[in-house]
């Protein structure tokens, strides 16, 4: 069971996927990337792995306007339809896509984010090649932040374009990337 950890639904428990579907971001990670973040009110947020959804409800209670949440996994994906209708929201938009249809939907939607979230599977690297393809769609509104969680260092000379705040939590690296 996870809890939300801050805003409207703070200490309201969410339901999590198997573990060996995916893997939820510590309470000490969550906590501190979202004072990183700051206040999220009117801000809109994607959650491109969203697991249990868990990121994105936490940036919905905490003020954030619009939030997308995206899993590929259809387990993952019901978990994520379990934790909003637990919690009573409806304006959380989800989707069970490969993230490329996913940024594909968003893009022909004409829909923007101010934060991307990404978490993605185990087996995926995070590199320019993906930051460059993510923007290639451009869903980003212009003072745009991308939160990266991964558990091994970013070679972060690749991000050259970007401003990079770098947190640690026990094994669990958190990157927010924004453009210089």
């Amino acid at each position: 069971m996870l809890k939300i950890r801050g805003g409207k639904y703070l200490h309201r428990v969410i339901e999590q996927p198997d573990m060996s579907i995916t893997r939820p971001t510590k309470d000490s990670a969550k906590e501190g990337i979202f004072n990183s973040l700051g206040l999220l009110s009117g801000l809109s947020f994607l959650d491109l792995f969203s697991g249990s959804g868990q990121m994105a409800i936490e940036a919905f209670s905490r003020g954030a306007e619009k939030v997308v949440a995206n899993d590929l996994n259809r387990s993952a994906y019901d978990i994520i339809q379990k934790n909003l209708k637990k919690l009573g929201i409806n304006e959380i938009k989800t989707y069970n896509l490969d993230y490329k249809n996913c940024l594909k939907r968003l893009s022909e939607n004409n829909e923007k984010f101010d934060i991307v979230f990404l978490d993605p599977p185990y087996k995926m690297i995070v590199d320019e090649n993906f930051i460059n393809e993510l923007l290639s769609y451009n869903i980003m509104n212009e003072d745009f932040r991308i939160v990266i969680e991964t558990d091994y260092e970013l070679d972060e000379e690749l991000f050259n374009s970007f401003i990079i705040k770098k947190l640690k939590y026990g094994r669990s690296l958190m990157y927010v990337l924004r453009r210089l």
